[in-house]
């Protein structure tokens, strides 16, 4: 049976645009706010917009700490229920966290504010997505005695009428999760976005309409891409070449394996490179580790890098583009930076992918855990079996290990204050809140005038200074602030410096299976 309502129609009626995130600056001068709470809302609205970034490079875990910061941090309702509802959708969409999603629609839905009403009809779209029609049609059908002329009242009644017909006939047959390709995916990797001009060179490079040259260059004209200066009618140009392409953009220089795709994004030039996953992981390997590191480390990365890129193609099929070209995903250098090592390592790690539950996981890695480490829940609010705290020694015996940073008082108040954080009179920084890794998850900012701020630690303090990682203990010698820490990163799956070790003495298998418990390794293609 075939849906009158598409899964994309779903998740395009679900997603909160970010500009309505917030209360208009009109609502905000129309309300009596103490300097606090404006402090306090303008903080929240700067982590908003940073979700919303952090979205966009992939950093969805990120992206979630900055939406529950917003929602703790203001006092103005309007801002904390679309807080919530933004923090559903990324849950839905890009987290495979429905079920999260559905617990804050239910926690909105008991409010009396007007979200209330489009929480309780989001969750029934939820539940009709998930193929929960029961759910689905008491929802819905609860939606609509209680909001009979509500604003969704109309598309309630639609998707109401498809879960009855779902109902009485049967629904559709299910298709697997993660089927058996018959060869490697493409991946679409942004390599360029920019508002000034790009060039792309080769020794042959060709346009269909436009010829074979060696080199033709980019730019934008009354939002329209030029080629060589002349606007282009389509929607996208794409350039090939028998050899490799190289692209000059924001003064820097790639060379790449397969095509690249150009067009105008959101008032940017955007230029992709669309090629094989595994020719992209050639690339990313070497990129992310020296190739000198042992064999088994190297094909362990491999797998977490064909992992978390194969995630991100499957959650941004209706994006332009599946990856960023830096850490924001994965590091991306271009050909100068593939070694036969780790060409060998990919080879002989074709097609392997991490998966959890029949899906592929979201491969979180970072560069050392410091000796433990961290727990997805505690440290971004969301539960994921494989990503776990758990004692790593063998990370110990890499680079940043351990770090002192220090840090004078007025530079620590300065760096808080440039985001939003009004810490004058900064006496003490305490511990509030720790994870089962001993990571530092909330701080709390105490005034000289005995006046305190709790603050989740990861996007405010650790940001604002740039500290390594939320393993550390602090004290206050004189009026120096002493950061004693642990690791590099988020600490929240691999370590790579940790695999670095095991590779010694472990193979490939054993790392991830330490790295990202109860996950399995499915050859998919």
């Amino acid at each position: 049976m075939r849906h009158i309502l598409s899964v994309s129609v779903i998740f395009a009626l679900l997603i909160v645009p970010l500009g309505a995130a917030f209360p208009a600056s009109a609502d905000l001068a129309t309300k009596s706010y103490s300097t606090e709470a404006l402090e306090k809302e303008h903080l929240a609205r700067y982590h908003m917009n940073l979700a919303g970034y952090l979205i966009d490079i992939g950093k969805y875990f990120e992206a979630l700490e900055s939406y529950k910061t917003a929602a703790e941090t203001t006092a103005n309702d309007d801002t904390k229920i679309q807080a919530l509802l933004s923090k559903a959708t990324l849950l839905t969409s890009f987290l495979d966290a429905p079920d999260e999603a559905l617990k804050v629609y239910q926690q909105i839905s008991k409010g009396g504010t007007a979200s209330a009403e489009m929480a309780q009809y989001r969750e029934g779209l939820l539940y009709f997505d998930l193929k929960r029609y029961k759910e689905a049609d008491a929802t819905l059908r609860g939606y609509l005695r209680k909001y009979p002329s509500g604003r969704f009242r109309f598309q309630a009644e639609a998707v109401a009428g498809e879960v009855a017909k779902i109902l009485k006939t049967g629904p559709a047959p299910v298709v697997p999760i993660s089927p058996i390709l018959k060869q490697a995916p493409r991946v679409r990797i942004r390599v360029c976005n920019s508002r000034g001009n790009a060039q792309i060179s080769g020794t042959s490079v060709c346009v269909q309409g436009l010829g074979c040259q060696k080199q033709f260059s980019l730019g934008m004209s009354n939002g329209k891409l030029t080629v060589n200066g002349a606007p282009i009618s389509g929607a996208f140009v794409t350039f090939t070449g028998k050899d490799p392409l190289t692209i000059a953009c924001g003064g820097k220089n790639k060379r790449l394996r397969g095509d690249l795709q150009a067009r105008i994004h959101k008032g940017n030039l955007l230029v992709i490179n669309v090629l094989d996953i595994e020719e992209y992981l050639y690339s990313v390997v070497p990129s992310e580790n020296p190739a000198s590191w042992p064999l088994e480390a190297l094909k362990a990365q491999a797998v977490a890098a064909r992992t978390y890129a194969y995630y991100q193609l499957l959650h941004r099929k209706d994006w332009a583009y599946d990856l960023v070209d830096y850490a924001g995903d994965q590091a991306y250098e271009g050909m100068a930076k593939e070694h036969k090592n780790t060409a060998r390592a990919v080879d002989e790690t074709r097609g392997m992918v991490l998966t959890y539950d029949g899906k592929p996981i979201l491969a979180m890695f970072s560069a050392n855990s410091g000796g433990y480490t961290a727990d997805s829940k505690a440290v971004f609010d969301l539960k994921k079996p494989y990503l776990i705290a758990r004692s790593d020694p063998a990370s110990l015996h890499g680079s940043m290990a351990s770090w002192t940073r220090k840090y004078p008082r007025v530079k620590v108040v300065a760096a808080l204050s440039k985001r939003g954080i009004n810490a004058t009179g900064l006496e003490s920084i305490q511990s509030v809140e720790k994870g089962p890794s001993g990571r530092i998850i909330k701080i709390r900012l105490v005034r000289k005038d005995g006046s305190t701020m709790v603050l989740r630690n990861r996007p405010t303090l650790r940001r604002a200074l740039d500290l390594p990682e939320i393993l550390f203990d602090v004290h206050k010698q004189d009026d120096i602030f002493v950061f004693e820490g642990h690791g590099w990163g988020h600490g929240v799956g691999y370590s790579q410096w940790g695999s670095a070790h095991m590779g010694k003495t472990k193979n490939f298998q054993e790392i991830l299976a330490f790295y990202y418990d109860q996950a399995r390794i499915d050859k998919l293609w």
